[in-house]
């Protein structure tokens, strides 16, 4: 009865890190965005004209766009882009494939996997004992 609960705990920290990834990428598209969106913005206001907003819809696309790939919330649909990687999702799928098939031969990433797995061992032992004041239940 272990084993469904260390794959729960797996997927856990699998999807975790994904949207950690996920974060930062959102986070760091924001950042870029900022001045760009009010360089746009004042180049707009400066060149004025019938269309002022010109730049500034672009930015916003491009806003949409990188909104799409980086899926943040699993909203979209993965985008299908011949060539491209299409999504971040592709990406950490490709990347976590890369560390499943290390870890399939053997390499380095197998003691780290059961290194993880020993402290979320640790950690849920832990909180069973802070819990019910004793040790945990085996059948658990």
């Amino acid at each position: 009865m272990q084993e469904p609960r260390a794959h729960n705990r797996r997927e856990l920290v699998r999807e975790s890190l994904m949207f950690q990834l996920k974060l930062m990428a959102d986070g760091f598209r924001d950042v870029l965005l900022l001045p760009v969106s009010l360089a746009a913005t004042a180049i707009g206001l400066l060149r004025g004209g019938t269309e002022p907003d010109r730049e500034f819809r672009r930015v916003i696309e491009l806003g949409r766009r990188s909104e799409q790939w980086i899926n943040l919330f699993g909203a979209h649909a993965p985008l299908e882009e011949a060539g491209h990687a299409g999504s971040i999702d592709r990406i950490l799928d490709r990347a976590e494939q890369v560390l499943r098939d290390q870890v399939r031969q053997g390499g380095i990433s197998e003691s780290a996997s059961q290194a993880i797995q020993r402290a979320l061992d640790a950690v849920h032992h832990k909180a069973q004992d802070g819990r019910g004041g004793g040790p945990p239940d085996a059948a658990q």
